[in-house]
């Protein structure tokens, strides 16, 4: 398949949470200007399940027309913490072409807790010792890490509790009182907090959002280097011809050269972040493979 000839039809988008999260915003919003570029539709599909490893097995036999748009916890946590698992081997099978977006994470409470800082959410957190739910998508996902980071940090003790269905089920658990704290990505914290559905008491990254100035870094909070960013990235089956690969990467970087899709982003916190070429990419992951395996160690986290 050359580049004259790609692409003929419509490319599959395959993102593997459900609607409503960053990474399906970040395919949604990139799939319009791929399309204006290539000449073709691209078309968001959820392919969810089995923490992610569902849409990359979907890419081990596929051509250049089904990608992948997948995220930090897909493709960086989940082939160290799920190895046992995944029945094929990642790094051959599996092709990252760019970086897309980060979307910085919100430490949020649920509305009744009281407290209104992270001081004073420790606090709580020590007068209510092995009380504290910390939600996350799955056990091994950063929100699991990072919680159990920021606990062990603070000197406080939490129950992680695992919620299917992304960030709108966590948000739906935080609100519910199913849970009582969650790193949740900046865009659905952002718009729940300036809805009083969630307290929201820092942020990750290193400085503050745009869509909450008043709330007060991690490292501000006394927290440095506690909290993941939530990156999300394109990817594709190893079996794909170079010269597509860098087509694509080369549509990439176009299309998240524009204005708009850097405002909608800057609007909710985040940034467009394409890599400068695949290789790139591929070299930040494996590095950032090495360093969560250490953490993972580090908290005893069971690799299942």
């Amino acid at each position: 398949m050359s580049t004259q000839a790609y692409p003929i039809r419509p490319v599959r988008l395959l993102v593997p949470f459900p609607p409503g999260g960053s990474t399906e915003f970040t395919a949604q919003r990139l799939a319009k200007p791929l399309g204006e570029i290539l000449g073709q539709p691209f078309v968001v599909e959820s392919r969810v399940g089995d923490f992610g490893i569902a849409a990359m097995r979907a890419l081990l036999d596929a051509d250049a027309y089904t990608l992948m748009v997948g995220s930090v916890n897909t493709n960086s946590i989940a082939p160290i913490v799920f190895r046992k698992r995944i029945d094929f081997d990642y790094s051959a099978h599996i092709r990252p072409v760019s970086r897309l977006a980060e979307v910085p994470s919100v430490l949020v409470t649920r509305p009744v807790v009281p407290a209104d800082t992270v001081r004073e959410f420790i606090e709580y957190g020590k007068r209510t010792w092995g009380r504290i739910r910390n939600g996350t998508d799955w056990i091994g996902s950063y929100p699991d890490i990072d919680g159990l980071l920021f606990a062990r940090a603070a000197g406080f003790e939490i129950v992680n509790v695992a919620k299917s269905g992304g960030a709108q089920s966590l948000l739906a658990a935080v609100i519910s009182d199913e849970i009582d704290m969650l790193f949740l990505n900046a865009r659905t914290a952002g718009l729940a907090a300036r809805a009083r559905k969630v307290k929201a008491l820092a942020v990750t990254g290193s400085s503050r959002l745009s869509n909450l100035p008043e709330v007060p870094t991690m490292a501000e909070s006394g927290f440095p280097g506690i909290g993941s960013t939530h990156w999300q990235g394109l990817f594709m089956s190893n079996g794909t011809p170079d010269e597509i690969v860098r087509l694509l990467h080369r549509a990439v970087v176009r299309a998240l050269s524009g204005d708009e899709i850097k405002a909608t982003f800057a609007n909710m916190g985040a940034r467009v972040t394409p890599s400068e070429s695949p290789e790139q990419f591929a070299a930040e992951i494996a590095a950032e493979m090495v360093q969560w395996e250490r953490v993972t160690a580090e908290i005893k986290l069971a690799v299942q």
